[in-house]
């Protein structure tokens, strides 16, 4: 059935789902009251403010003096690890940047970063919940690109330096595309 069916059928159920409940379906805010809403977005604020400065959680591996900049957490951070090892033992300068907690995120700490190193590999287990993260943290200032693997597939150490090789560092050469954004050429 279609939405216009279900609603010629059965009604729309804000106002007849109750069946033979006491209590009415709400479709609102938490509060209805706009001032009591604001003071509590506002409280919710200052919560998420003190969590950025007292629970803040990351590790910095190899970053010292890397020109690039592997950013990755949990399973990936620790492949990552390895391929941080490989690329030292090529004599390319790369770091890794591994959030512990994912909120609050690192963000100070990779755009100090940003002013440093030539290029961000975002990896993730995944198709990219964090890399728009590292860009916003990085304000643009240098590529980075996204590499994930979904579905159970890991990749290698071997595999990540690959990618690192031909996405970010290549010839070092960068361009800025249509919307500002340095990208690889």
């Amino acid at each position: 059935l279609t939405d216009e069916e279900i609603t010629e059928k059965y009604g729309h159920w804000a106002t007849i789902g109750k069946k033979g409940r006491k209590e009415r379906n709400i479709i609102t805010s938490l509060y209805l009251n706009p001032e009591e809403l604001e003071e509590r977005v506002n409280k919710l604020v200052k919560k998420y403010e003190k969590m950025e400065e007292e629970d803040l959680r990351y590790e910095m591996i190899e970053c010292e003096d890397a020109e690039y900049l592997i950013v990755a957490y949990g399973s990936s951070a620790r492949i990552a690890q390895k391929a941080v090892q490989l690329a030292r033992e090529k004599g390319i300068k790369l770091g890794l940047l591994r959030p512990i907690t994912l909120f609050p995120f690192p963000k100070k700490q990779l755009l100090k970063l940003s002013d440093q190193v030539k290029g961000i590999l975002s990896m993730e287990l995944n198709t990219g919940q964090m890399v728009d993260d590292v860009r916003l943290s990085v304000e643009h200032k240098v590529p980075v690109e996204h590499y994930g693997r979904s579905g159970g597939i890991i990749y290698t150490p071997e595999e990540i330096l690959e990618v690192l090789e031909k996405r970010i560092i290549k010839d070092g050469s960068i361009r800025h595309n249509k919307t500002g954004e340095p990208s690889l050429l």
